[in-house]
């Protein structure tokens, strides 16, 4: 039993099936032309969809969606339409996905999610380039659309790039009242980049397009925005001619714009009263946004004629429209924001491969660039560093060979030389002559000079270091109740310099990097302080004073040293 229940079911649906497509076939040939009587009879046989297919049911929602927007229908939910643009993108045709998502795109703009209709109408844009001309058709519609929005939040360069693209689609589709939109909206791009030369040829470009096919109303449509370009210019004999259409031809479109545009026109030529009758005109036919301007406009011109109690009026109206603007301005932006930087990018990206691709190599040529610069400054840095590392080699090498030349060293081998030196002489007294026996005297008398110079040097220093013991600076630091000051440390400087021979000149020739504090540290070596006595008049703990010392020691002989070891350098340097 269940069994038949199941397949009377699916029979059941197969018809339900065959009769709905045949009624949205039927609903989609009269959607050009005849909106009202496509919407109609979805209307009437909508129970008939309750049954069908998905696929069925998911057609219908496409269907009637655009049957609704083609008459004006404000759409005030997006689940239907979301739901069937997220199906006819994996099941549906190319001209299913690109319709579905251009019509979700129009009901986001009704709902004033601006950010989500940019997102929508990038989908229906988006893919293979195709010669099909109701796809195109659809591709040419979002672009415009898109272009609309970007016309509205005045971001004029990239409504123009939309409308450029819109103006392709359409020449594909070979829709004569698409392309002349398209031109139109061109031209209106151009206007309000205020290239006024590239808007007039295109407004009268989709003028004659309109013409050729015998479109009053767009004739009528072009002409009026043409001229208010020309009145911008204060071009009013041109405006007027491009004014001369009958406005009676055009009652099935929106009428506020004809009669703005020709109060605008009466006002600039000083008609004050046909400007007044025209804007009152279209107020009856306007909306919100273009409302504002006209009662701004009239407000004006009451007050140029003191006629302040209407002036007021007026006012109060411009005033309450901005109002309702505002708050409707507030869910768009919010949307917007949220949305519109990622959408952006993305429709870039889709736009401006070729530009993204461009700004990728100029990347890799900074990056590469930087990295040679990173790899030139770090070479050089590692040149800078060894050149310091050997030159201090070399200072090492050189100070561990004075050390072995000592005073002492210096003096023995001196004797042994004179001993020598006259062994020589009393040997080889009658073989030698004249002058070898000069030379083997004077060199035996030099050398006797170097050991008398060098005993009195070291005496002299052996008094200089007593004398130093003596003074009241060095006192001072051997004192353990002293505090010696910023200016003491300077004439303890001063005394061990002339006593050590330079020693903190030469510590900074053989050590240039060392700083000022590990100087000080030497200096408190050199007058023979322990290191607690340094640590009593500094804020050296024992165990820091004890590394500091070990990490002078390392950077001096590019050896691990113990405090000892820098003690014993100090000491004897």
């Amino acid at each position: 039993m269940s069994i038949l229940v199941a397949a009377l079911s699916v029979l059941s649906s197969c018809h339900s099936d065959g009769r709905g497509e045949g009624v949205l076939r039927l609903a989609d040939s009269l959607m050009e032309q005849r909106p009202d009587s496509s919407l109609a009879l979805l209307r009437r046989d909508s129970l008939l969809f309750a049954g069908a297919s998905k696929a069925v049911r998911m057609a219908y929602v496409v269907s009637r969606t655009e049957a609704e927007d083609k008459l004006y229908v404000s759409h005030r939910s997006d689940s239907a339409m979301l739901r069937a643009a997220e199906y006819f993108s994996s099941r549906g045709s190319e001209l299913q996905r690109v319709r579905s998502w251009y019509l979700l795109g129009r009901v986001y703009c009704d709902m004033l999610l601006y950010g989500h209709a940019l997102s929508a109408f990038g989908k229906a844009i988006g893919g293979e380039a195709t010669a099909d001309s109701a796809v195109c058709r659809y591709k040419a519609r979002a672009c415009t659309w898109a272009g609309a929005i970007y016309e509205e939040k005045e971001l004029h360069a990239d409504a123009l790039r939309y409308n450029k693209q819109a103006y392709e689609y359409a020449r594909r589709a070979d829709v004569p009242s698409v392309e002349v939109y398209a031109l139109r909206d061109i031209g209106r791009s151009y206007r309000n980049l205020s290239k006024d030369v590239e808007a007039i040829r295109y407004y009268k470009f989709a003028a004659n397009k309109a013409k050729a096919f015998n479109d009053s109303s767009l004739v009528v449509m072009v002409m009026e925005e043409l001229a208010g370009v020309y009145i911008d210019n204060r071009q009013f004999c041109k405006a007027k001619n491009a004014l001369s259409n009958n406005i009676s031809s055009t009652l099935n479109v929106d009428l506020a714009p004809h009669y703005f545009i020709r109060a605008e026109y009466y006002d600039n030529i000083g008609l004050v009263d046909s400007a007044v009758y025209y804007y009152d005109k279209g107020l009856v036919y306007g909306w919100e946004k273009v409302n504002v301007h006209a009662f701004l406009k009239l407000a004006r011109l009451y007050k140029k004629n003191d006629d302040y109690v209407n002036a007021v009026k007026y006012y109060d109206s411009c005033l309450y429209n901005i109002d309702c603007l505002r708050r409707n301005q507030s869910t768009e932006y919010g949307n917007l924001m949220s949305n519109l930087e990622n959408k952006l990018d993305i429709e870039r990206k889709n736009v401006a491969f070729m530009e993204t691709k461009m700004n990728l190599i100029i990347l890799i040529i900074i990056i590469l660039i930087l990295i040679i610069v990173v790899c030139v400054v770090v070479y050089k840095s590692y040149k800078k560093h060894k050149k310091a590392f050997l030159d201090q080699q070399k200072r090492v090498e050189r100070y561990w060979q004075e050390k072995r030349d000592t005073d002492l060293q210096i003096i023995h081998k001196n004797e042994k030389r004179i001993m020598q030196l006259e062994r020589d002489l009393s040997s080889s007294n009658e073989t030698l002559t004249e002058l070898r026996k000069s030379l083997i005297k004077t060199e035996a008398e030099m050398l006797l000079k170097q050991n008398e110079i060098i005993n009195f040097e070291r005496k002299h220093s052996e008094l200089l270091i007593a004398d130093l013991t003596d003074t009241e600076i060095y006192k001072l630091y051997h004192n353990p109740l002293s505090n010696p000051t910023n200016s003491d440390y300077h004439k303890l400087l001063h005394a061990l310099n002339n006593t050590y021979k330079d020693f903190t000149l030469r510590l900074k020739d053989f050590y240039p990097d060392i700083s000022k504090s590990e100087i000080w540290i030497c200096c408190m070596i050199k007058i023979g302080l322990s290191a607690k006595e340094i640590c009593n008049i500094s804020s050296y703990s024992y165990s820091s004073l004890s590394m500091a010392k070990s990490r002078l020691y390392k950077k001096m002989f590019n050896q691990k040293g113990s405090a000892k070891d820098l003690d014993t350098f100090i000491r004897e340097f």
